[in-house]
């Protein structure tokens, strides 16, 4: 058997067409999912990159690897339990396979050790400095990975292809940065529709009125402030669709390479996100919060024998990938404390998933229970949200909602305390350390999580 697991960094599932989406981002995406099977309600377990690739290279969440994202790794930070074994570790102890990364997730440089490991071939095409890793172009990947493929059909393996679009900055060829155009102001070019909570809204937009419009600051100049690396000329959410055709486009040409050297029938192909984006919504253009705007993501399942055509409701999240790609390869060995489920037998009709699932970022966790949503902040913020009826979650309904409110904050109080280990939250421990280290080291100000730290001059 053949796998490929594709993470496209920073993919919201309400920017594709087999989504819903209204424009047409997609089109290789979509006939993926039309030959296998998408999961409706697919979220992240951990946000943003780093603690995300973790859960999904684990199957667990951060409260169990200890991987958050801290304010860029700085020293002494707790970071990820090196007695836990990564998906191809895993992979190697069960069989022939050759496994290969795509990736460039090992320029992180603090404590990033755990995307390298398993792998027999780690390509990493990066060709930029520090905090540039992700201006990595997807083109790049793909001058590799294809000759790749060629080189080792014959042989089983499990790539795993990492790419950056539509990660900041936006920097796709020039001919995907004009397809798509919004007239600011002006909302016959989108899709208003209206939801149930009363307000008028653009599906993978946001609430009317409250829309990004754009960005076309100038560009800030390279400096010794970290947070300039997120930094791009224009952020505007037509180049953010610009970039996501592109990433559809490279993995049109997986395709097409796996149909000439004969072996797409034979190769399941995994396609996923690390986190959304917030794209304005929330006062917010990146990636920080728990709002589905940045947590709901994409699962599709297609190839091998992966039945075509199914959709699948009921929540699903990253703990679940390992669980299901052990299963697809008849694993012997599989670690015992793996708290995701295997997807296969929901998608044979075998089992049903559930309604509840829980996410973190660092400094927030929330819990989905069907309709609801709760998340708590350690600075004491408390969020409710019915997102069936208000699907944009701009209607907070802490104090309105009492008994639902108390309910959720207690479910989520109880599955911290079931996972913490000597009584230790990793979460907490972390912040307790970044606050030290502001105290130590010279950094500016970080703005892009959803907690901010004073850093001195």
């Amino acid at each position: 058997m053949k796998i490929i697991l594709i993470v496209i960094d920073t993919l919201r599932a309400d920017h594709l067409g087999c989504y819903g989406y209204f424009r047409n981002t997609s089109p290789n995406i979509d006939n993926l999912a039309r030959e296998g099977v998408l999961f409706e309600d697919f979220h992240a377990s951990a946000v943003a990159t780093g603690p995300g690739f973790t859960s999904i290279f684990t199957g667990l969440f951060p409260i169990q690897h200890k991987f958050y994202l801290t304010p860029y790794n700085l020293p002494n930070m707790i970071n990820f339990d090196d007695d836990i074994p990564t998906l191809p570790e895993m992979i190697w102890e069960n069989g022939d396979y050759t496994t290969a990364a795509f990736d460039n997730l090992i320029n992180l440089r603090s404590h990033m050790k755990q995307f390298v490991r398993g792998f027999e071939y780690y390509v990493n095409p990066t060709k930029t400095a520090l905090w540039k890793h992700h201006f990595l172009v997807g083109g790049e990947i793909n001058k590799r990975l294809l000759p790749w493929i060629k080189e080792h059909k014959e042989e089983d393996f499990f790539i795993f292809v990492h790419y950056w679009d539509p990660h900041c900055p936006y920097n796709q060829p020039e001919e995907f940065r004009n397809i798509f155009h919004h007239e600011k102001g002006n909302l016959s070019d989108l899709k208003v529709v209206k939801a149930p909570a009363g307000y008028e809204y653009v599906p993978g937009w946001g609430k009317v009125g409250e829309i990004w419009e754009g960005d076309t600051r100038e560009k800030e100049e390279e400096g010794d402030l970290l947070i300039k690396y997120l930094t791009t000329s224009e952020r505007t959410i037509d180049l953010y669709d610009g970039e996501i055709r592109y990433t559809d486009y490279l993995i049109g040409e997986i395709v097409s390479t796996l149909k000439e050297e004969k072996i797409y029938k034979e190769t399941v192909i995994f396609i996923t996100a690390d986190h959304g984006e917030q794209l304005g919504q929330h006062g917010i253009y990146g990636h920080s919060g728990l709002h589905e705007a940045n947590i709901k993501i994409p699962l599709i399942i297609c190839g091998g024998d992966i039945p075509s055509g199914k959709r699948i409701s009921g929540y699903a999240q990253h703990t679940d990938i390992v669980p299901t790609i052990l299963d697809l390869i008849n694993a012997k060995y599989r670690p015992s404390n793996l708290v995701g489920r295997s997807l296969l037998p929901v998608i044979e009709g075998k089992e049903e998933l559930g309604y509840k699932i829980f996410v973190e970022q660092l400094g927030q966790r929330a819990i989905l229970e069907k309709e609801w949503k709760y998340i708590w902040h350690m600075d004491g913020k408390e969020e409710l949200y019915n997102i069936k009826e208000d699907p944009c979650e701009v209607i907070n309904l802490v104090g309105k909602e009492a008994k639902k409110q108390f309910n959720l904050r207690r479910k989520l109080e109880d599955w911290i305390q079931k996972n913490l280990r000597n009584n230790l939250d990793p979460m907490i421990e972390n912040m307790k350390l970044a606050e030290k280290a502001s105290k130590e080291y010279s950094y500016t100000t970080i703005t892009t999580l959803p907690w901010k730290i004073e850093f001195g001059e």
